[in-house]
């Protein structure tokens, strides 16, 4: 369950994780930190520069979509087209079924 900070606050109340109240109160330990400490919440990792631009074309727009590959064509083009020769290469070694 991911939440806020009042939710994980709330939650450590609830489990008598007073300890780690009190570090939060104190400027030791951050909600964030106690949340994953609890478990209630994984530690982002970092993430690819891949993973943000596929992260960012899934979310685009159609149009935003055929803006981007108009704008770029000259460097999208060589790249998908030597991407399909790969695939179509990788076709003709399989064999036949």
């Amino acid at each position: 369950m991911a939440g806020n900070n009042e939710d994980y606050l709330r939650r450590l109340k609830q489990d008598g994780r007073d300890d780690l109240l009190e570090q939060i109160e104190a400027g030791e330990l951050s909600v964030y930190g106690a949340a994953v400490k609890m478990g209630y919440r994984k530690r982002k990792t970092a993430s690819s520069r891949e993973d943000h631009i596929t992260y960012h074309w899934s979310r685009a727009s159609a149009v935003e979509k055929k803006r981007f590959l108009k704008r770029n064509f000259q460097s999208v083009a060589p790249m998908v087209q030597k991407i399909i020769a790969e695939h179509r290469e990788k076709q003709t070694k399989k064999p036949a079924e």
